[in-house]
């Protein structure tokens, strides 16, 4: 039995306040800015609300992992309920 080496993370580091960098074991390197990600955040008040924050204005209070399989985003500008799954975070550094 393989393991898809692709859905995990060997690790995660901020480069500066408004981005973080996931390194995946499969060797991919992705950067995430944290206004994209709150402005593609997954929970209903973000959702309803479709804000476009300013990205110098987003940045993280914490950063944590969820499992096995997500990291959950603390923003500074107020959402902190949005869970980012592996998955989704791959899918929105390739767009």
């Amino acid at each position: 039995m393989s393991i898809d080496k692709s859905r995990f993370i060997l690790s995660i580091y901020q480069k500066d306040n408004t981005t973080f960098t996931i390194e995946w074991l499969d060797g991919t390197i992705t950067h995430h800015r944290l206004a994209d990600l709150q402005k593609n955040c997954p929970c209903v008040r973000c959702q309803d609300e479709k804000r476009e924050p300013n990205a110098e204005e987003v940045s993280a209070r914490r950063i944590f992992s969820v499992g096995r399989y997500a990291l959950k985003i603390e923003f500074t500008t107020g959402c902190s309920k949005g869970i980012y799954s592996f998955a989704m975070l791959k899918e929105l550094a390739s767009k």
